[in-house]
């Protein structure tokens, strides 16, 4: 996807000016949001999110995964009509959010991202403390609204309270906040964040479904999210009840849980040529009737995608 690279060259270059002098450009930082903000504003969120998703799987760099959380959270708040400059400042403190992990010491976060054995309770706490450092780091700096240095303080604070910093209570949290917690808990589960195996699209809805229920994300925006991405988002593999394996290449709206998918291979493990193209919600009477029995882990082989799914 051409507009992927350009946007990971965009936000790339932030992170790359912070990392060598130490501060965020301003400057940089705006036109990447007017980069992601068109993409945004011209693209189908399930389009988005195929080509985010893709090839993330133990992808733990903090650019892209500042990209993905941005892109998420605009998605989200063009879905609640924020005006522009609500957009703007939730666009910033997505770009942002993270940007206090610059200041944990790297063996830490290396131990964080690439292991799942736990931390030592002071290497959790300097962990922990990456909110509150990267609110202070642009504080410091200047030039920032203070919604967006909240936002970047408090897109930990769960909303049951078991999130951090301790002091302060989730259940207070603006909408904003909510939707960086959660597109930046997604691309957590789907990249593998942590140590823990990376998620497909699909159970990592499952797995934020669970969490909004225990009361530690926002149920709404959780549902919004969903309605925008689908249920089994575009480039699901699917098994189907006939025993057909079959990616999922379009939704539909009004019944998120019969996508529209291009069936590739048969029962006995033969390929389709070329696939079927199937609407789950629409089928013909007198054909077999096929619904969804599991999502598969991995990408089919030797699937050749329909243009409008090529993005």
């Amino acid at each position: 996807m051409v507009a992927r690279k350009r946007l990971e060259q965009a936000v790339s270059s932030v992170f790359f000016t912070l990392n060598d002098q130490g501060v965020v450009d301003r400057q940089q930082t705006a036109e990447a949001i007017r980069e992601i903000t068109t993409v945004t504003g011209t693209l189908e969120s399930s389009t988005i999110l195929m080509a985010l998703s893709q090839d993330r799987n133990g992808d733990t760099s903090l650019s892209q995964h500042a990209l993905t959380t941005c892109t998420l959270s605009l998605l989200i708040g063009q879905n609640f009509n924020f005006n522009p400059l609500e957009l703007r400042e939730l666009a910033t403190a997505a770009v942002l959010h993270d940007i206090g992990l610059l200041q944990v010491p790297p063996h830490v976060i290396q131990r964080f991202y690439s292991t799942s054995t736990p931390l030592a309770s002071r290497e959790m706490l300097q962990m922990q403390a990456h909110p509150r450092l990267g609110m202070l780091t642009l504080e410091r700096q200047g030039g920032f609204e203070d919604q967006v240095l909240k936002i970047i303080e408090e897109h930990h604070a769960l909303l049951d309270g078991s999130g951090y910093p301790k002091e302060k209570c989730g259940a207070f949290t603006s909408n904003r906040t909510r939707i960086v917690m959660l597109a930046d808990r997604y691309d957590e589960l789907i990249t593998g964040f942590g140590g823990a195996s990376p998620l497909t699209p699909h159970q990592t809805l499952q797995h934020l479904f669970r969490e909004a229920e225990e009361g530690q994300l926002d149920r709404e925006i959780l549902a919004r999210f969903i309605k925008l991405v689908g249920i089994y988002p575009i480039h699901s593999c699917l098994r189907l009840n006939t025993g057909e394996q079959a990616l999922v290449t379009q939704l539909n709206p009004d019944k998120l849980h019969q996508p529209i998918v291009a069936i590739t291979h048969q029962p006995d493990g033969s390929t389709y040529a070329p696939p079927l193209v199937i609407n789950l919600g629409y089928q013909d009477t007198g054909t077999p009737q096929r619904a969804i029995e599991s999502v598969l882990d991995t990408t089919l082989p030797h699937l050749q995608l329909p243009p409008s799914c090529a993005a």
